[in-house]
């Protein structure tokens, strides 16, 4: 997932998409954008206030 996606809603999410699990949930609140960095293999949520938080988790199939 190389896109950036905007929440619509606030989220507590564990897996993004079908294939990416954290190895913590995260909170994205809405109108907030994030993506999945596949070469550090972290989310990544712009945060809206010029601050971006990475969070570690993996692929899995």
């Amino acid at each position: 997932m190389a896109e950036r996606v905007t929440a619509e809603r606030l989220m507590l999410v564990d897996t993004v998409g079908r294939w990416f699990h954290l190895d913590q949930p995260v909170l994205i609140e809405r109108g907030q954008t994030y993506w999945i960095d596949c070469t550090t293999s972290e989310l990544c949520v712009d945060r809206g206030d010029g601050r971006v938080t990475r969070t570690a988790g993996e692929m899995c199939r």
